[in-house]
């Protein structure tokens, strides 16, 4: 957008400018929830600012009249957007795990404030409690309504009536949840946050909904997506490790070590003829896309790891446990996070 910011006579630059500063002290004291919708508020006025500039685009190639008041609001949009973006980095620089993602290349200030807004470290022991939190454990399954339903009622042998006789882990397992967790929305799920009572269906209502977070998934892509922009850059190292990792992804899929799998995703779901995704399943092999997200996820997952080393170090002054992986099924050696303990 060509159109000065500030020329605009009706845009008090100063008021805003005061905003900022008057904020920038509590940004790094705001509360989780807080943060959570700032990270929100970010993404929505960036797709909206994008979609204005788009638009404007649109307008100048097809010699329509120009289109003042989109260009207005694209450029308010852009303005408070970048002091979104400055509140978020205060917010992440107060903190030393804010610190050190800030420090890895493709992390900014809206990611490294995401990733404190979402997870709290004494919710998430261990790794693998970020992974399910955040959708990237693949065992999990959103069973939905119906789905929950039918497991719920075959396990308990009723349809209605009260549970409270019922082993809460038998029915979490059930619905592919942990116990604690089934707990957990049990506790808070009734009106104004209140338990809820043990029914059948008030099983069924928890053990229905999504079980993993849907912002911080979306979050995680995002953090995949930068890796692979980065990657090309010296000073990266998870975008390299996408890069290796497709590498040993391409050469075992040519080999047919995902045969199985190709099977399986073409029983799934249906695909028309055309389709590349089709055609590579048949050949017993996981279509181009299918291996950059595999990639992508493995560097993410590997980041997020060395997240949750920083923030457990931070809050209980020792290393976390080592990943069940590691610890007891004879995986290669853990990795630290690059770059930590970060200099004084």
């Amino acid at each position: 957008m060509t159109t000065d910011l500030f020329s605009e006579p009706d845009f008090d630059a100063m008021q805003v400018a005061r905003l900022t500063a008057d904020l920038k002290a509590e940004a790094r004291h705001m509360g989780r929830e807080e943060a959570r919708f700032l990270v929100d508020a970010y993404y929505m006025m960036q797709k909206d600012r994008i979609a204005a500039g788009n638009q404007v685009s649109a307008g100048e190639k097809q010699d329509t009249p120009p289109m003042p008041l989109v260009v207005w609001l694209g450029n308010h949009l852009e303005a408070i957007e970048k002091r979104i973006k400055g509140l978020l980095d205060t917010y992440a620089q107060a903190s030393p795990v804010g610190q050190w993602s800030l420090s890895v290349c493709g992390i900014g200030p809206v990611i490294s404030a995401g990733l404190l807004a979402h997870i709290d470290i004494a919710q998430a022991p261990t790794v693998g409690h970020i992974w399910r939190f955040a959708g990237l454990d693949p065992s999990q399954r959103w069973l939905g309504k119906e789905g929950a339903k039918d497991r719920v009622q075959e396990t308990l042998g009723r349809t209605t009536g009260s549970a409270s006789d019922v082993d809460v882990a038998m029915v979490a397992g059930a619905v592919g949840r942990r116990p604690e967790n089934l707990q957990h929305l049990l506790q808070i799920g009734g009106k104004a946050g209140e338990p809820m009572a043990m029914t059948v269906a008030n099983l069924v209502k928890v053990g229905a909904k999504r079980p993993w977070n849907a912002d911080l998934k979306t979050l995680c892509w995002k953090i995949g997506e930068s890796f692979v922009k980065v990657s090309g850059n010296e000073a990266d190292v998870y975008g390299h490790i996408y890069a290796e990792r497709k590498t040993q992804e391409e050469e075992r899929n040519a080999a047919g070590l995902f045969a199985d799998q190709a099977a399986a995703a073409l029983e799934a779901k249906s695909y028309r003829k055309d389709t590349t995704a089709k055609k590579c399943y048949e050949q017993g092999i996981l279509p181009p896309g299918h291996i950059h997200a595999r990639a992508k996820r493995y560097a993410v997952k590997l980041f997020l790891a060395h997240w949750h080393h920083v923030a457990y170090e931070c809050e209980y002054g020792v290393a976390p446990p080592k990943p069940y992986v590691i610890e007891h099924l004879g995986h290669a050696h853990y990795v630290k996070p690059p770059g930590w303990p970060m200099a004084a």
